[in-house]
């Protein structure tokens, strides 16, 4: 989890302890076109109150 200006982004190992999956299920999570993800340098971040919304508008499916 890092913090910029009060904003919260979280890091693929708390996407991953949230929602108790693995790395590869992560990555392809923050591949999906939909999902609020960006890519910084070599991290993956997305902004908390988005990952919160995502999982809150959209059905989760196992594709």
């Amino acid at each position: 989890m890092k913090t910029l200006n009060g904003t919260i982004f979280l890091e693929t190992k708390d996407i991953r302890q949230a929602l108790r999956i693995g790395n590869k299920t992560c990555l392809e999570l923050f591949h999906k076109k939909d999902f609020p993800a960006k890519k910084i340098g070599k991290s993956w971040l997305v902004m908390e109150q988005s990952f919160k919304d995502y999982f809150q508008n959209n059905e989760i499916t196992n594709d």
